[in-house]
């Protein structure tokens, strides 16, 4: 679908939701995320022809973030337009370089201290190495601050905007005051199609989630395009920023209180029972996830000096420091 002249919105699906990448079209034919390990096969490369684009034509492709569904489809890619220069962030570029790293340091990482992870779910562990794809090098990373030419008249500026993961990027389009966001920003929840709740949100990092969505409230946006969400125009713009930094709030607020309630320590795993309902009401099996919001808001706290980190037999704790 164009959205804009020449730039086009490419979509399919993952699970219960949409999967979206990003086509700038110019002199520099540039694409934002190449989905998971079937999408450019399945979805880009048919994309194209209906468009009359050559695979050829492609200059780069920009992963925004280390994530199964937005770089898995690196290598199936570069079989076809062996010409594409891959691009991410520098901080998010080992990870998306190696399946294994991926999982044992993004999917997996806190199984053995907190008892939670993709990993003690086998059917779901192996449906996510299928997006993944093999293993694939970077040929350049991104920090944040370059410009992207696509033509004489359009350039697009590489914002960092770390949070969901430390490399994440996003792209601003001036011209249409558009900016194209991954992952970076999550609202209260990711929807499935009916656009009812289907993940919660996945922020890792409190403080940079929030510069992020600080950073993103001083720019001239009137539009956001993202990975999985709806497309937010004008004042809906404000809104789902707005309705990110309550989320983070809230959470915030239930994981202190039930510290509180419980001065001898809580686990990650009981923080999520604990906290989760009052949430949001995504599907069951999706509530693992909270572990990514609610660990970045126990580790914030910890950081502070606020609460310490308990270990001994069992899964580790966090109790608030008297």
């Amino acid at each position: 679908m164009e959205i804009f002249r020449h730039v086009y919105q490419i979509g399919s699906s993952i699970a219960d939701r949409n999967l979206f990448q990003y086509l700038f079209v110019g002199d520099n034919t540039i694409l934002l995320d190449t989905g998971a390990s079937n999408t450019p096969g399945e979805t880009i490369f048919p994309f194209l022809k209906q468009i009359g684009t050559d695979p050829a034509r492609l200059s780069m492709a920009i992963n925004t973030h280390a994530d199964a569904d937005h770089h898995g489809g690196n290598a199936s890619l570069k079989q076809i337009a062996n010409q594409v220069k891959l691009t991410c962030g520098e901080q998010d570029r080992l990870i998306i370089e190696s399946p294994d790293r991926l999982f044992a340091s993004r999917y997996n990482q806190w199984i053995p201290d907190h008892g939670v992870g993709l990993g003690l779910n086998p059917e779901a562990s192996a449906f996510v190495r299928t997006l993944v794809g093999p293993p694939q090098r970077i040929d350049q990373t991104l920090i944040g601050g370059e410009y992207i030419r696509i033509d004489d008249e359009r350039s697009l500026q590489v914002l960092h905007v770390p949070g969901h993961s430390d490399g994440h990027l996003a792209l601003y389009d001036p011209v249409n005051r558009a900016v194209f966001v991954g992952d970076a920003l999550h609202g209260w929840y990711c929807p499935n199609k009916a656009s009812e709740p289907s993940l919660p949100p996945a922020y890792y990092s409190v403080l940079a989630y929030l510069g992020t969505l600080q950073m993103l409230h001083a720019f001239e946006i009137e539009w956001i395009y993202s990975g999985h969400w709806p497309t937010f125009h004008s004042s809906q713009v404000s809104e789902f920023l707005c309705e990110s930094r309550r989320f983070v709030d809230t959470a915030a607020n239930l994981v202190w209180g039930y510290l509180e309630k419980h001065p001898d320590g809580v686990t990650l795993q009981a923080c999520m029972d604990e906290c989760g309902p009052a949430l949001g009401t995504w599907p069951a099996n999706n509530q693992w996830l909270l572990m990514y919001p609610l660990h970045g808001h126990l580790l914030y706290l910890e950081q502070q000096g606020r609460v310490t980190k308990l270990r001994g037999e069992g899964h580790v704790q966090w109790k608030i420091v008297n």
